[in-house]
């Protein structure tokens, strides 16, 4: 179903929503995602890469990172663990099927306890400074990063200059792994002191923008998600074409019965039927009806 220039939202709170504001107009761009967990569902960049941009996945769990190399073949798509750990390969903390996997042993604990099924998996580290560098991205525009690493951005942020690499954006999940307890109290001052400035929480996540784009920038991404935002989520989206699919296999339907009933007007007004209307009501006499 067109929507004719509405933006779609995959993000999971309308943090895609709140960056079209102020990207929407740039005819491509480029991304850099730290935890980009699932291609489609919950993505903060899907619409983006929709509408022809590209840019940097990093997603250590493997069947994630797969999909994310079948899905979005323009992205390079980076199948590690992002850290400042000067060590080759780190334990992750896997929980198959959500965007819960997370490296910090804490956090892992507390979704055993919750009866989640934790597999605990090795896989390479890489700092973030790293992937810029390797992706030829040092000195480009990157328009946005988006760091969601269910309470690991500490490592994240530690593994890179923000006063060499100059993304317009930064936006950072600031909560604790399925709770609103703030955590951006540790790691907060690395963005601030890098020339950065909070533009908006919503919730889950912080932006920030860089002090180059802050007059340009900062009025637009100051407020979340709101009626004058001109978009539709994918869930709407979908639900839509499955009632437009219902109705018009309703309309086919009721086409079908209406030509049933001519049909049987026709017949009950035919010559024949009327000859052996007789012989009809015998045998109904005979039934006992």
């Amino acid at each position: 179903m067109a929507q004719s220039g509405r933006f779609i939202s995959f993000a999971q709170n309308g943090e895609d929503v709140v960056l079209n504001r102020v990207l929407g107009k740039l005819p491509i761009g480029t991304y850099v995602e730290i935890g980009a967990n699932h291609p489609r569902i919950d993505s903060v960049s899907r619409s983006f890469y929709d509408r022809g941009w590209s840019g940097i996945a990093v997603e250590p769990n493997p069947y994630y990172a797969a999909l994310y190399r079948a899905e979005r073949p323009r992205d390079h798509t980076i199948e590690a663990a992002v850290t400042s750990s000067t060590e080759p390969n780190i334990i992750f903390h896997l929980i198959e099927g959500t965007g819960l996997s997370t490296l910090v042993d804490a956090v892992s604990v507390d979704h055993a306890s919750q009866g989640m099924t934790v597999v605990d998996v090795v896989v390479p580290t890489i700092r973030l400074d790293e992937v810029i560098a390797m992706n030829g991205l040092g000195g480009a525009e990157i328009h946005f990063l988006m760091i969601d690493t269910e309470g690991a951005e500490l490592q994240v942020l530690q593994s890179i200059d923000l006063t060499k690499v100059r993304p317009w954006i930064l936006i950072i999940e600031a909560t604790a792994p399925g709770s609103p307890i703030a955590t951006h109290a540790e790691w907060e001052q690395l963005v601030l002191g890098a020339g950065y400035q909070l533009c908006l929480f919503d919730g889950l996540s912080r932006f920030y923008v860089s002090a180059e784009k802050m007059d340009e920038l900062a009025g637009p991404l100051s407020y979340p998600v709101c009626v004058f935002d001109d978009f539709v989520t994918i869930e709407q989206l979908r639900l839509l074409e499955d009632l437009e699919s219902a109705n018009a296999t309703l309309d086919e339907v009721r086409d079908l019965l209406a030509a049933a009933n001519h049909a049987i007007t026709d017949l009950h007004a035919s010559r024949s039927w009327r000859v052996t209307s007789v012989l009809r009501k015998a045998v109904d006499i005979c039934r006992g009806r």
